[in-house]
């Protein structure tokens, strides 16, 4: 297998020469029932990297050789974001081939699905549970959700599909660089951004309900969230609690956020966590640095934290944390 980048290299669960050893592990990490390897005069290897991100699972994936790869019914969808090489698949009444740099379709939970790779091949997954799925579409619009959330054939050319591979090549990367670092907030902040795009991204038989006007809510609902927000300030945003407590759906609350206080809740969040922020730089006795502080407060990105903490206060982070050292000495 050529030496080039590898996705997710921080957290790597399979590289192995022995195909023996790749069955096992495919079969126990991702829930496999079947492996072949087919015969080739390529030199067998595999390599898997896999990332959990709140309720997100992405996993990377690259075979030498062809090989085959067989699962019976799974609780979740699964998204294919081809890198190099070709993979098709088929069960149930699906079928298809995801060629080199496109993107399948959403493959469905509970259809049993045969996997055959070519080699040389490499690809990222996007994995997320049918009823985290559910439950989160359910928060948007302020309903159980009793149909089957079921996802329409979409061209892997359309800009949605490109924004949601866009999307999920961002958010390994970020993850792989930083991951380490990222408190469980932050962690769960970008699974949830990530799943509410994926819903607003990808056609399904509940798209035309996300796109209507919601019905407006009022001014106590915005305070009510509010008020929890603060009181949740170190806790990730949590949609179906904040609709819950105001009684309205996750829209209506979006929309009666921008009409009465011109930001969403995420940029209310995005303020108090700045304040916090701000406060443990000021008590700060030296030993933390800005980056920890900004992951603490639910800010993943070192850069952005920076940029919006000097739009707030008028000076950087790192400028708070000096004249506190300061302080200190003193």
């Amino acid at each position: 297998m050529p030496s080039r980048m590898t996705l997710l290299s921080n957290y790597p669960v399979i590289r192995t020469n022995d195909p023996d050893h790749a069955r096992d592990q495919i079969f126990s990490l991702f829930g496999a029932t079947s492996f072949h390897v087919v015969k080739s005069e390529n030199r067998f290897e595999t390599r898997a990297n896999s990332l959990q991100v709140g309720d997100l699972r992405v996993y990377y994936c690259a075979f030498a050789s062809d090989v085959a790869v067989g699962f019976d019914e799974v609780p979740f969808i699964r998204q294919i974001f081809n890198i190099d090489g070709i993979v098709r698949y088929s069960g149930g009444n699906l079928s298809g081939e995801v060629a080199q740099g496109s993107c399948s379709g959403i493959l469905p939970a509970g259809v049993p699905l045969r996997f055959d790779f070519k080699s040389s091949y490499r690809h990222l997954v996007l994995r997320i549970e049918q009823e985290v799925l559910q439950r989160y579409l359910g928060a948007l619009l302020g309903q159980q959700i009793e149909k089957k959330l079921v996802f329409a054939d979409a061209s892997d050319q359309h800009p949605a599909m490109r924004r949601v591979r866009r999307m999920i090549f961002q958010l390994a990367s970020d993850v792989n660089r930083r991951g380490a670092l990222f408190s469980e907030l932050a962690a769960a902040e970008m699974s949830r951004i990530a799943i509410m795009e994926f819903l607003m991204y990808n056609p399904h038989n509940h798209t035309h309900f996300l796109f209507r006007e919601p019905p407006a809510s009022s001014l106590s609902a915005v305070k009510i969230v509010e008020e929890y927000i603060e009181a949740n300030w170190d806790k990730p945003i949590d949609i179906e609690a904040m609709s819950a407590i105001a009684k309205i759906s996750a829209r209506s609350l979006f929309r009666q956020f921008k009409k009465d206080r011109g930001y969403s809740p995420a940029d209310f969040a995005k303020r108090i966590r700045l304040d916090r922020a701000r406060e443990i730089l000021e008590r700060s006795e030296g030993n933390a640095s800005v980056t920890q502080i900004a992951l603490r407060c639910g800010f993943q990105n070192h850069g952005h934290f920076a940029r919006d903490f000097r739009l707030e206060f008028g000076e950087l982070p790192s400028d708070t944390l000096r004249r506190s050292g300061r302080r200190l000495i003193s």
